[in-house]
């Protein structure tokens, strides 16, 4: 009841949910047309192809509320758009800080650009040097101290003996993991190239993907509930890198180096007062 009570009165509180009343006046109107669509046609509509209209079809019972639809488009907004917007800024504060990948990147991508003739389809498949970077910046920098969250809904018992009791909430602590020696050699040591090294003497290359979720690394969750966009956000990622590296340098200001992480409970994101320098790069075939 207390924490009901100082949520009302702090300002980052009814701004926060002034924004969500905001944003609902803009998609509840279109979450009721498509709802009637829905109920008087009774089949899909192919003139709407996104993730509403993928909502407003799949939804049954409470969840076909317009308030809670719309609610619903907006947290997967969240999940969808600020992770990979944190990681790309994770990314180029790693850069100023290694400058060394610069290079590494650019030569990597104008090379496959030269082969494949462009950008094609699976061209962002090939960018393996960018999925170790970016899995290496995500190591230090992740979304969240905490991954693998789960409530248990009937007791059990480990294989350890340990009892676990129903209504039990637990998380996996998936940067310590990553910080393990016995997993990471040299854990605190910044290796943009860590994974595309392991990448070159390994069996199953697809374990050194930014993308790839295991035991080890759980940064995207684990098992059947592990993030299903997230080979979406490593192609936009690597994309998104790809175009800033080719068309721009990077460098902290003069004497600043990579700033502290925020991190607030068990959530990581970057320094929001952090100064970058960037300078479009002078190409000869500009």
């Amino acid at each position: 009841m207390f924490h009901e009570w100082l949520s009302a009165i702090l300002p980052s509180s009814w701004i926060t949910h002034l924004c969500l009343r905001r944003a609902k006046r803009l998609i509840i109107p279109i979450i009721e047309e498509r709802l009637k669509e829905h109920t008087f046609l009774h089949e899909k509509k192919d003139d709407h192809l996104d993730l509403l209209q993928y909502m407003v079809e799949a939804a049954k019972g409470d969840d076909l509320q317009p308030e809670r639809l719309a609610h619903l488009q907006l947290m997967v907004n969240l999940a969808g758009i600020h992770t990979t917007s944190l990681a790309l800024t994770h990314a180029i504060h790693d850069l100023c800080e290694h400058p060394e990948y610069l290079e590494e990147l650019r030569n990597e991508v104008e090379e496959i650009l030269r082969k494949d003739g462009g950008w094609r389809r699976d061209t962002h498949e090939k960018l393996h040097k960018f999925d170790s970077f970016l899995k290496e910046s995500q190591r230090f920098a992740p979304p969240t101290l905490l991954s693998f969250n789960r409530v248990v809904l009937e007791a059990l018992t480990l294989s350890s003996g340990i009892e676990i009791p129903a209504g039990t909430h637990f998380s996996v602590a998936s940067r310590s993991i990553l910080f393990d020696p016995e997993v990471t050699p040299n854990p605190d040591k910044f290796d943009g190239l860590r994974y595309f090294k392991l990448r070159e003497h390994s069996t199953d290359s697809h374990r050194q993907d930014f993308a790839h979720v295991d035991g080890i690394n759980m940064n995207f969750g684990a098992g059947r509930y592990a993030c299903p966009g997230r080979f979406f956000a490593s192609m936009e990622l690597k994309l998104l890198l790809a175009h800033l590296v080719l068309q721009f340098d990077f460098r902290f200001p003069p004497g600043a180096s990579r700033p502290p992480l925020l991190v607030i409970d068990e959530f990581v994101a970057p320094n929001p007062w952090a100064k970058v320098m960037i300078r479009r790069r002078l190409r000869l075939n500009d």
